[in-house]
């Protein structure tokens, strides 16, 4: 459900104009609201102490449908502001307690597969809610695609209340959960704590969040695809981000996890560089995006992957939380930069040489952890 709104992302460009928002006022809204969801991550994976995961996945797909209300009925900027932060409050629980829940059921070997299949599956939201997206606003208009989308979540709140049952850790059945012994052993990790430098940078590169909020802006104002064409372009691009993390999940169960995670950071960073030599929109754009989310999209899930194979029990959930929150704030510091450096350019080639680079810093910085590994890859 949350990544069906991330396929709503096609939609930008025609809220940006209706909505009479700048690029800055634009990545700010995003910027602010991303910020206040990151830090709701760790809030969330402590609270998984005390109250059920399912609740909490619940409240979550509630906010997120409130969030979508909102923004279909928004008349200007704050409408928006609002409407953005309550859906990002709700995406919070989302990533912490799905994927430490899924972590308790599978080892080291075959947790990379299952967290993989866990995000790809998530991702065919990304390229449904395009599809439907593009379709519902030709006939009801934006807002009436938002208000569509808002219901859905609301029914799968529902459902996990009803049929998803809590689990506690099996690491943690016999253990007094402590926050701060489980924080203490989480900060003398040092690749641990390489790969959360990492996500802060890359969270301006070749992350998932930068990505789809600002290539379908790049397809309408970079390489003046119009909504149609944009629509194909970018679905074709987010079934990458559906294959890629299944495939390379499973591959990088054999080669090592932090191994693979720096073969995809590395290979999208290049792929984004090359974005630049783009002027009109072409079905080469489509394969180019394909490829470029195959590995993008693929980060998350290999580092994550990594952090719940070498932590235990509450953990887990303090790990993936931790991940999370400095992913969002990162996130919320970085779109809004971009967005003002494209009002201060006029130009993509700069923002697109900029997110490059931060890519291949993050890179760099992986390929260091992996001397660090707590465990042998």
């Amino acid at each position: 459900m949350q990544h069906l709104f991330v396929g709503l992302s096609i939609l930008f460009p025609i809220m940006i104009s209706e909505l009479n928002l700048s690029y800055s006022s634009f990545g700010l809204v995003i910027g602010i609201s991303s910020f206040i969801g990151g830090m709701l991550q760790i809030v969330f994976s402590i609270s998984s102490r005390a109250v059920a995961r399912h609740i909490l996945l619940a409240l979550g797909d509630f906010l997120i449908s409130v969030g979508g209300l909102l923004t279909g009925l928004a008349r200007g900027f704050i409408d928006f502001l609002l409407a953005r932060n309550i859906f990002s409050i709700g995406v919070a629980p989302q990533h912490p307690m799905g994927a430490t829940i899924l972590s308790d059921e599978y080892d080291e070997k075959t947790l990379g597969k299952s967290i993989g299949l866990f995000f790809g599956l998530a991702y065919i939201g990304n390229i449904v809610g395009p599809v439907a997206a593009t379709l519902l606003s030709t006939y009801i208009g934006w807002r009436g695609a938002f208000l569509v989308f808002s219901l859905p979540p609301a029914i799968i709140g529902f459902l996990l209340l009803l049929f998803l049952r809590s689990r506690r850790p099996k690491h943690a059945v016999d253990m007094k959960p402590s926050i701060k012994s489980d924080t203490i052993s989480l900060l003398h990790e040092k690749s641990i704590i390489l790969i959360l430098i990492a996500l802060a940078i890359n969270s301006g590169g070749t992350d998932l969040t930068i990505m789809t909020t600002y290539m379908p802006i790049f397809l309408a104002d970079g390489v003046g695809a119009d909504a149609y064409e944009r629509g194909i372009i970018y679905t074709i691009g987010l079934l990458g981000g559906v294959i890629g993390p299944v495939l390379l999940g499973k591959y990088s169960a054999k080669i090592g996890y932090l191994k693979g995670a720096v073969i995809s950071t590395s290979i999208s960073s290049i792929l984004t560089y090359l974005l630049i030599v783009y002027r009109t929109s072409n079905l080469v754009i489509a394969i180019h995006l394909f490829c470029l989310f195959f590995m993008s999209f693929s980060i998350a899930t290999l580092t994550q992957s990594y952090l719940l194979s070498v932590t235990k029990g509450y953990a887990k959930d303090l790990a993936v939380g931790v991940y999370f929150t400095t992913n969002f704030i990162f996130t919320s510091i970085w779109t809004s930069t971009m967005g003002f450096l494209l009002d201060y350019f006029s130009s993509f080639t700069p923002v697109l040489a900029i997110m490059g680079t931060l890519g291949l810093a993050s890179s760099c910085i992986l390929i260091t952890s992996r001397k660090f590994s707590v465990k042998n890859e």
